[in-house]
């Protein structure tokens, strides 16, 4: 009794390499942008989230210390609060003044978001002020704060703040560049 002995060779064909490649690179060509805007979109939600907690923590201290609290911007730039901010208690009762030897510093925070803007309208050019009672002390004027990435207004949010103190998020940005 013979055994045949069989010789098989292992392994790819051309045809099937050149498929797998084709199709590995429709895979990557579709899943590469999906993944830029999953990433920019965190960076833009999360900035707000950052933004919007800062708020909402300096208006629960103004509220529980019954003192005013001050955010200051950071950046040289008028209406930029893409560089961070303090916040702190402001000896003055009318708030918005920078801080000075009287005030105590609560918090410091920056931005580490690569290519997200931060943008305010005139009524927080360089402070937001909480009164004693936790309400928005800026002469009866709303604030919102713009963030936006390079795609714009479709892709941004904007953080609004209300006469009462309340802050809440909208979905697409009005405008990337409050006035």
């Amino acid at each position: 009794m013979q055994h045949a002995i069989s010789l098989r060779m292992c392994g790819f064909t051309l045809i099937e390499l050149m498929v797998t490649v084709v199709v590995l690179s429709i895979l990557i060509g579709v899943g590469v942008p999906s993944f830029t805007a999953f990433v920019q979109d965190s960076r833009v939600s999360a900035a707000t989230n950052r933004v919007a907690s800062v708020l909402n923590y300096a208006r629960s201290e103004a509220s529980t210390r019954a003192n005013v609290i001050t955010l200051e911007r950071t950046s040289a730039s008028a209406n930029n609060w893409a560089l961070g901010w303090e916040v702190y208690t402001d000896a003055d009762p009318l708030g918005n003044t920078t801080r000075a030897g009287a005030d105590t510093l609560l918090r410091s925070a920056s931005l580490a978001y690569t290519g997200v803007s931060v943008a305010s309208n005139a009524a927080a050019e360089t402070w937001i002020s909480y009164r004693t009672d936790g309400m928005l002390n800026e002469a009866g004027n709303a604030i919102v704060i713009a963030i936006c990435d390079e795609r714009g207004e479709a892709n941004g949010r904007d953080i609004q703040i209300n006469l009462a103190g309340r802050v809440s998020v909208v979905s697409p940005s009005a405008d990337c560049s409050p006035a």
